[in-house]
Parts: C-alpha cells; sequence; structure tokens
C-alpha cells in the first residue's frame, strides 16, 4: 500500500513539476503533506522554477512568518535555495505553510509526527479500577488500545476508552472492576495523518498490568504471625524440655546416698 502511495506521489510530483512554477517538497503528494519529528528541523523548500529565488516569500497559516510569535527567532530563510527552516521544532509548529512568487501559491500541510509513552508496569488490585493514560504528542493524534491480539473499544461493558484533558481521542483505558484475567499487556497505538499517508509507522507503547488477589495483602502479615507462632512454640518447647531435665536431675539428686551422707554430716 505504501509502495502504491509512493509511486502516485511520484507521478503527481511530475505533473506539478511540468505545469507549476512553484514546487514544494511534500512527502505526500496527493496530500500536499510534510511530516517532522519534533525536536529535530523542519526543512520546507519550494522550487521557483520559472523565476528569480529572492521573489519567494514564506506564510503560516496565512500570516508572514515574521509576524507570526510562535515562530519568532527560531526560523531562518536560505533564498538562494528556496528553503525555509526551522531548527528546533515543537509541537505547535505544525500547520499549514504557503510559499508565493509571481502571483502563484502553494501550500504545504505540516504535521508534527505522534510519540506516545505509557506506565511500563501498573500495579492494581483485584476489584479496584484500572486506569491507563497514553500521552500522545504530535498533531491530531488518534488513540487505538489492543489487549493482546483484541482491539479495545466502547461496545464492551468492561472497558471505558475516552478523551484526555488535552483532548486526545481514546487516551484513556479504564476497567471499573478489574479481576485477575485482566493482567497482561496492553498496548497504546497512536495514529495521525503522518501514519495514515505512509510516510510514518504508527507509534507505539505497552503497559504490563499485573493484578494481586483482594487477599494479597494480607500474606505479609499472615506470615508474621505464623513466624511469631512458631518462636512461641519452640520456646514453649525449649522450656518444658528445660524443666524436665531439672526436675530428673533433682530426683537423681535426692536418691544418692553418698549426697544425703554428705548432707547428714
Amino acid at each position: 500500500m505504501a509502495l502504491k502511495e509512493n509511486f502516485i506521489s511520484l507521478i503527481l510530483l511530475f505533473i506539478v513539476t511540468v505545469n507549476a512554477e512553484l514546487v514544494p517538497n511534500y512527502d505526500n503528494v496527493e496530500r500536499e503533506l510534510k511530516v517532522y519529528d519534533i525536536k529535530s528541523p523542519l526543512v520546507l523548500s519550494c522550487n521557483n522554477t520559472n523565476g528569480d529565488s529572492s521573489d519567494l516569500t514564506w506564510e503560516k497559516d496565512g500570516i508572514e512568518v515574521s509576524k507570526v510569535d510562535s515562530i519568532k527567532d527560531r526560523f531562518r530563510i536560505i533564498a538562494a535555495e528556496n528553503k525555509f527552516i526551522i531548527e528546533r521544532t515543537n509541537e505547535n509548529d505544525n500547520g499549514t505553510y504557503t510559499c508565493s512568487a509571481n502571483g502563484e501559491r502553494k501550500n504545504i500541510t505540516v504535521v508534527a509526527n505522534v510519540v506516545v509513552r505509557v506506565p511500563s508496569n501498573v500495579n492494581v488490585v483485584e476489584g479496584e479500577k484500572l486506569t491507563i493514560h497514553c500521552t500522545a504528542v504530535g498533531t491530531d493524534a488518534k488513540i487505538v488500545w489492543q489487549n493482546g491480539n483484541s482491539t479495545i473499544t466502547n461496545t464492551t461493558d468492561k472497558f471505558i476508552v475516552q478523551d484526555d484533558e488535552t483532548g486526545v481521542e481514546n487516551a484513556i483505558l479504564m476497567i471499573d472492576n478489574v479481576s485477575l484475567e485482566d493482567a497482561g499487556e496492553y498496548k497504546c497505538i497512536a495514529k495521525n495523518a503522518a501514519t495514515e499517508s505512509g510516510i510514518k509507522r504508527e507509534a507505539t507503547d505497552t503497559s504490563m498490568v499485573r493484578v494481586k488477589g483482594k487477599l494479597a495483602a494480607l500474606w505479609p502479615f499472615l506470615g508474621i504471625c505464623a513466624e511469631v507462632f512458631v518462636l512461641c512454640a519452640i520456646i514453649l518447647i525449649y522450656e518444658k524440655r528445660r524443666n524436665k531435665t531439672e526436675l530428673e536431675e533433682s530426683d537423681t539428686d535426692n536418691n544418692d546416698p553418698k549426697k544425703k551422707r554428705r548432707n547428714y554430716d
């Protein structure tokens, strides 16, 4: 599928190159899409085939880039190479960038690749509520959950999937009443335009859920009680044997004629 889309993109790029003055460096020509990794450089180029490179101007979301506060002092333009560069990007650098020259305009839809993170280990007691939050950073991320090979949805009574406070779709997975059978691996899978177009792979992270039985918390206490019981039993047996030995020694002394005569003397 990705190979087919890349082939179509090359054909469209060829058509665009022949018929247009401005040729952006799309990652996906069909969607006019460019993808970047957060904290990495974003490099946009717009080849001006029928004009001077100095005629090229850049906008972000319809505003001249020099007037956009969010990227101020973080970008540079290399006019000789028809390039616009943000050296160290953040999540908010996505949007629609436009290159213009000689009355022609070309839009570039810029999307931040998604990165996800879940707790690597989650411990929960049987009967309590399980909550796993998949933190996703990137443009318009949509989360899908898997348990083993099964995809989790809200259509079952057991699972609850909902958006988080930042608006990331299906970012929170919950089980109201956890059972021992719910233990296992839960995978968070993030998708957006970059993954759907085949430019990037889906971002994934896995959380291992361990469920303790309701009586699990009592085992340490029961273990201590058992140790105290054994220790008391040992002490009682020892004292009983010692008393028996002392009693036998006392009887032996009383029956010894020599000791009796010594006592009389």
